[in-house]
């Protein structure tokens, strides 16, 4: 299995579109999803699965907007390409 991080953009920011992580965690649970886990109240989510890209991205968001009522963006990196982005920062 593959690791994944999901990226919510837009949830939690000024008092709108809240979600709690142990909520967010269920869900992802729900969906089928091993070794998840939350940070913080960032909207972003470690998870396992062989699913391709825009598969997990359909599937989250459309369960997001089902469960919690209104709709958000979802950004898919492996554990691989995060690792990559931040060994290749330009910035120090």
């Amino acid at each position: 299995m593959r690791i994944n991080i999901a990226l919510l953009r837009g949830i939690n920011v000024g008092g709108h579109n809240k979600i709690k992580m142990v909520e967010l965690r269920q869900l992802f649970e729900m969906l089928g999803f091993s070794r998840v886990q939350t940070y913080i109240q960032s909207g972003n989510v470690l998870f396992e699965s062989d699913e391709s890209e825009q598969s997990l991205i359909k599937c989250i968001q459309g369960e997001i907007e089902k469960v919690f009522g209104f709709s958000i963006n979802v950004v898919i990196r492996t554990a691989a390409e995060l690792e990559w982005i931040t060994k290749n920062c330009p910035f120090t």
